[in-house]
């Protein structure tokens, strides 16, 4: 069960609802290990103008994250069963995902956030709905105003942590070029667009993988995969 500690007002809050704790904020910008496309159509869309969110991916030492980033069948069926809000959004910029690029993304952090006021949550909870509603979680919450000095300067640090994060440490998992691409396209046909794109991301190095393992796993691939 998720229990949220207050650090302004000091305080142990047990068993709230995450999405009430965020309503009233426009922007929400995170980083998460795990994420769900149904948290984000349910939750996310309706409620934020705009969505930044980096998803993680497994550790380079089991291997795993060269089977997700390769697995384009599971990226394929994610598109094709999104709704046409989550396209919609994705191609007008409003919803941007990125996911990890060189180094393990382990981090659980959250920053919601209007003109003037805003609230930060770290801990332990991905954004799914296991963990929203079913595992013991924990995470504290900064809530705080850009007004006040003391508070900018602990929203500024965190801003300045995700940017490096989002823009450097991390990769396009869907874009809008790859929208506009796709729209009425096949599944087939998608898969190629995204075979593609991620040949582009090897070749321009915006994502890094040791060469014995791409080799790996593409023939694997190619014998029996996609």
């Amino acid at each position: 069960m998720l229990t949220v500690y207050d650090l302004k007002n000091q305080r142990m809050l047990t068993q709230p609802n995450f999405w009430k704790l965020v309503s009233g904020y426009e922007q929400f910008s995170g980083v998460t290990f795990v994420g769900s496309f149904q948290i984000i159509e349910k939750h996310l869309l309706p409620q934020f103008k705009q969505v930044n969110l980096i998803l993680g991916m497994e550790d380079q030492r089991t291997g795993q994250n060269l089977n997700q980033f390769f697995d384009l069948t599971r990226r394929v069926k994610e598109i094709t069963s999104a709704n046409e809000q989550f396209i919609s959004r994705v191609a007008d910029e409003s919803l941007k995902l990125r996911f990890t690029k060189e180094h393990l993304f382990h981090s659980k952090y959250y920053i919601v956030e209007n003109d003037n006021q805003f609230k930060i949550f770290n801990g332990s909870m991905n954004l799914t709905q296991k963990a929203l509603t079913n595992n013991f979680e924990m995470l504290w919450m900064y809530a705080g105003s850009k007004d006040n000095p003391a508070d900018l300067a602990f929203y500024q640090a965190h801003q300045q942590l995700f940017k490096k994060n989002f823009t450097e440490d991390s990769t396009n998992y869907l874009d809008r070029k790859v929208i506009d691409q796709i729209k009425g396209k096949s599944a087939k046909e998608i898969t190629e667009i995204l075979t593609s794109q991620t040949v582009e991301q090897i070749n321009d190095n915006t994502v890094l993988f040791p060469v014995e393992d791409i080799t790996k796993i593409t023939n694997s691939q190619r014998n029996g995969g996609l």
